[in-house]
């Protein structure tokens, strides 16, 4: 088979998409000798983010389209994509994001990571997105297969987009190599140091939107320090509340400044490099999280050995197992007694490293690449299948 993937989110690395996009490229190098690929983009990428032995092609937007991203995005998406994909004579078009086209001109495979918009009144777009869910919405029936990264989404995309569950094949995705428990202690006191936290800290990382539950967790550690009493106890949470407004972004440092834990709390982007050494060093990891299509910052956490604290909602359970300490992240009570459990207790705190260790190996990028072309191979057949028909 030949198959392409549509490259667009080489353009956002750091996205979620774009590591979903970029793991699995990479893990499918490694895995796969049979089928040829061929990627994908609307305009040239750089050697770093191309690092892969797939060839790359180029099929710009028209120029019309190109005074507007937005509609920029979905020429490529709907009309230059597709075209791409069937001038480079593939088998398979994979979009690894919501947006299969509503006219494919091959056959396609989509990943649906989640349909949050469509599930919480918070995040239900304005009419321009509104308008763009619809269309890709109607465009996700004409894919041949679906591939969803948990069983909880999976349920999501059939109670949402109405999509026959026969349909929708789960792959999980994993924490990259780079996520491994880090031991030496001059690193892990670098990286304390360049956030301000001592030994012993909280971490969580996972973004500041409502969904997220960030409020909770500050009011939560407040009530976990004054029980406690150790002043030296700090709460690290990745990310700036100066960097989005607004109602679907809730600001966690009133809640902290009206519980007295301004000194407590630090609010910090990390750097990508840095992440191994926060998580491994952290006393534990706690993810408050209401809503989850897949959940891969527990999972990095517990690759590195962190004790997880997580919540029990959508698709975590899957992801963390019995290796983390699931409550309901809207239970304050749980949440607290949760987290001193960890902190009282030494013998715990090691078992659950353990623990984390052991499911994370469970995921692999190569286990969702070889599990993918799986997916790829039965959509080719439904293709022939429906050629047979056609005569």
């Amino acid at each position: 088979m030949k198959i392409g993937i549509n490259a667009l989110f080489f353009k956002y690395p750091a996205s979620g998409t774009g590591q979903y996009m970029s793991h699995l490229i990479g893990a499918l190098s490694e895995i796969d000798t049979r089928n040829e690929y061929v990627l994908l983009g609307p305009e040239p990428v750089t050697q770093d983010n191309a690092a892969t032995a797939f060839p790359y092609k180029v099929q710009p937007v028209p120029g019309i389209a190109l005074n507007n991203k937005n509609i920029e995005k979905v020429f490529w998406e709907q009309l230059t994509g597709p075209a791409a994909a069937l001038k480079a004579g593939v088998d398979i078009f994979h979009v690894p994001y919501f947006a299969p086209p509503l006219l494919p001109r091959t056959t396609t495979v989509v990943t649906i990571h989640d349909v949050i918009p469509m599930r919480l009144p918070a995040y239900q777009p304005d009419g321009k997105v509104k308008a763009y869910m619809n269309l890709v919405s109607r465009a996700s029936h004409n894919a041949t297969l679906i591939i969803t990264v948990s069983q909880h989404a999976k349920q999501d995309i059939v109670d949402a987009l109405r999509i026959p569950a026969e349909r929708i094949r789960v792959i999980y995705e994993a924490a990259g190599e780079e996520y491994q428990p880090v031991s030496d202690p001059e690193r892990l006191a670098r990286a304390r140091a360049r956030y301000g936290v001592g030994e012993r800290y909280i971490f969580y990382l996972g973004g500041l939107d409502q969904r997220k539950n960030v409020p909770q967790l500050v009011r939560a550690f407040a009530h976990l320090h004054r029980q406690i009493g150790d002043p030296h106890l700090q709460l690290l949470i990745a990310g700036n509340p100066d960097k989005h407004k607004g109602p679907l972004f809730p600001d966690p440092r009133p809640v902290a400044a009206e519980l007295g834990m301004d000194g407590q709390i630090i609010y910090r982007y990390i750097e990508e490099e840095d992440k191994p050494a926060l998580y491994s060093g952290a006393s534990i990891f706690v993810f408050p999280s209401l809503y989850e299509g897949f959940g891969l910052d527990p999972l990095e956490a517990m690759s590195c050995g962190a004790p997880v604290v997580c919540s029990n909602r959508t698709s975590l359970p899957e992801v963390v197992g019995d290796a983390a300490i699931s409550v309901d992240p809207e239970d304050t009570r749980a949440l607290v007694e949760a987290m001193r459990k960890v902190l009282s207790d030494s013998e715990l705190q090691a078992a659950l490293r353990t623990r984390s260790l052991e499911r994370a190996r469970q995921f692999s990028w190569q286990k969702t690449a070889t599990e993918t072309t799986a997916v790829y191979e039965e959509a080719f057949a439904h293709s022939k299948v429906r050629s047979r028909r056609k005569r």
